[in-house]
Formats: structure tokens, C-alpha cells, sequence
């Protein structure tokens, strides 16, 4: 699992098109999400809007990092559960649990 931390308030700016296109191209086997971070600097709109434009080409997560109101955290975890289940599925078999590996990239400070 790869997962792109794109900044909600320019994830355009933050977002590489030549990685998602090897992804698609050469890398299909591997499952790619977006994270939309810093969710709380944004409007609540801003940040729906930007949801459904990503989500046409990737999962896409809105999160927020905080020790006082955290913002996503559950979700992600929820997703990466989902791909562990399919991850078993497909390549273990039945009752066979192997760990999967998740990358985390994007620019830094985001």
C-alpha cells in the first residue's frame, strides 16, 4: 500500500503526476491512496470538494495529526484493514494472516 500525502490546500501543487502514472502503468499490483492532511486549515467545503475530485482517480482520506481532535485516523486504519483482508484474500489463502507493508510519501511538512 502506498499511501500520498497531498496538503488540502494545494494538493495540485503537492501531487506528482509522473509517480501516479507509474502507479497505473507499472505498479497496478500495488494499492495507492491519497491523504489529504491538514484538513484543518481549510474550510469544511474546501475540503469535500477536494474529496470528490481525488476520489475519481484514487481512495482518497481527508486526516488531520492533533492530540486534541484528531481528524481521520479511524478511517485510514479502516482502509488499511480493508487491503490487509484483501491482501490475505488473494495472495495467502483462508486462515493464512501475513502482514502487509505500507509506504508513506509526499513532500516534506506536509
Amino acid at each position: 500500500v502506498v499511501m500520498y500525502v497531498l496538503d488540502v490546500r494545494d494538493p495540485l501543487g503537492t501531487r506528482s503526476f509522473y509517480i501516479e502514472h507509474l502507479m497505473k502503468t507499472e505498479k497496478r499490483y500495488k494499492h495507492f491512496v491519497f491523504v489529504l492532511n491538514k484538513c484543518d486549515l481549510v474550510p469544511l467545503w474546501v475540503t469535500a470538494r477536494w474529496l470528490q475530485v481525488l476520489s475519481t482517480d484514487f481512495p482518497t482520506v481527508a486526516f488531520h495529526a492533533s492530540i486534541n481532535h484528531p481528524f481521520g485516523k479511524g478511517n485510514l486504519i479502516s482502509l488499511l484493514r480493508q487491503f490487509s483482508r484483501l491482501h490475505n484474500v488473494t495472495h495467502r489463502g483462508k486462515g493464512a494472516k501475513a502482514p502487509i507493508s505500507v509506504g508513506v510519501i509526499g513532500y516534506p511538512n506536509v
